[in-house]
């Protein structure tokens, strides 16, 4: 073996000494929980056997699977409800947080104590505030009946649990706290080239026009990934569902049906609390790919002549 070939040996070996750690942590604490969540939602896995789980074999082994899509009466529910929450996520969240962090990208006396309180509810729990919302709400001293009564003075009700009105609290309880995702994406704007906005201003583009034509381009893929984290966000709610609701008035999401059937349900489900995961995960999955897809489909890479591809 000559020199050359002993140095890349050598350098291919401090690379992995340096990986090793992190690719042990993953397979540990990633990749083992997800085989087991996918091996064991074709077990027999409760009570009965908590520490044995019992492969249901070939014949029956969608059994798990028959169960929660034809007998369970909550998952298309929840399925719904946290698809909805996802849209709900990316229709919402990231415009409001787009158009936040273009007015704190502007040069305004004030704009940086501006954002650290703007920061400031981001930094307090979802379970505090799920609480605080909970008081909120309340029918008996509460700030939100009061003004349903200046619309219907025979409003007596707590909102959480009326099937409808319960999904919007729920969702108001949590879809306009964007302060990391404004971080984010502020973060992305402050980085674009100031050249690049004094030749848009040179061509007559500003204020609006820039940040249309110039900004939100350039920050594409910050606005992908935030996408991304507010989508499988919103589909994995649990917080709201568990501290406001506890799934009453059709708010189960898919999060808290896995509680229920793994913790709340005497039998201890836990095949088929790993089964509604893994419909969970694949969600996960596609929302990722849909999303992708989306803004490969709306931003397209331009080519060498030019064109967009």
């Amino acid at each position: 073996m000559n020199r050359h070939n002993r140095l890349g040996w050598r350098r291919k070996g401090f690379i992995f000494a340096f990986l090793a750690p992190t690719l042990i942590a993953f397979v540990i604490f990633y990749l083992y929980p997800i085989v087991t969540v996918f091996v064991t939602s074709f077990c027999k896995w409760d009570y009965t056997n908590i520490n044995a789980p019992e492969f249901f074999g070939i014949k029956n082994m969608w059994d798990n699977y028959k169960y929660i899509f034809h007998t369970y009466p909550y998952f298309w529910e929840a399925l719904k409800n946290s698809s909805l929450w996802a849209l709900l996520g990316v229709a919402i969240q990231i415009p409001i947080a787009t158009l936040i962090a273009l007015a704190f990208s502007r040069k305004m006396k004030g704009v940086k104590l501006i954002r650290n309180i703007y920061i400031i509810p981001n930094m307090i729990s979802t379970a505090a505030m799920g609480m605080i919302f909970l008081q909120l709400y309340s029918p008996l001293y509460g700030v939100v009946n009061p003004i349903i009564k200046l619309f219907n003075k025979d409003f007596k009700d707590s909102i959480l649990l009326l099937e409808g009105p319960a999904f919007w609290a729920m969702t108001a309880a949590y879809i306009f706290f964007t302060g990391t995702t404004t971080l984010m994406i502020l973060g992305n704007i402050m980085a674009v080239p100031e050249e690049v906005r004094e030749a848009a201003r040179l061509d007559g583009a500003s204020g609006l026009k820039q940040d249309w034509y110039i900004t939100i381009p350039m920050i594409k893929e910050t606005l992908r990934m935030v996408c991304i984290l507010a989508a499988t966000g919103g589909f994995l709610l649990y917080n709201e569902v568990y501290f406001l609701t506890k799934g009453a008035a059709g708010t189960y999401s898919i999060s808290y049906v896995i509680r229920e059937l793994a913790i709340t349900s005497p039998r201890t489900q836990f095949g088929r609390a790993n089964t509604v995961a893994v419909v969970q995960i694949l969600a996960g999955m596609l929302i990722i790919v849909i999303i992708n897809m989306l803004f490969n489909l709306t931003w397209k890479r331009p080519t060498k002549g030019g064109k967009r591809s």
